[in-house]
């Protein structure tokens, strides 16, 4: 979760930096690119967090409700993968 955040603030700065320096053509690829490794981070770290905790009885863990955390994490895992996609589909345009 600590890298997808990392990849996420890379690509902020890579996304200003294409916006006022590339050509319309080759906008946004990079930025695009980031995003979707981290939206691949997200979905890292939240499928582990799920197979530990999700079964309390089998794992040897208190079986407890998610809080909200969990469920912004899967939040932004899809908004992560928007994101990229839409990235890369206005790089052509």
């Amino acid at each position: 979760m600590i890298l997808s955040i990392i990849f996420s603030v890379i690509s902020l700065v890579v996304f200003v930096f294409q916006l006022f320096t590339m050509e319309k053509g080759n906008r946004f690829f990079l930025s695009g690119a980031t995003m979707l490794v981290c939206w691949l981070c997200v979905m890292v770290g939240a499928s582990i967090y799920t197979h530990h905790y999700a079964n309390g009885s089998i794992n040897n863990y208190e079986p407890s409700h998610h809080g909200y955390s969990f469920i912004l994490t899967w939040i932004c895992f899809c908004f992560s993968f928007i994101i990229g996609i839409l990235y890369l589909v206005l790089r052509k345009k």
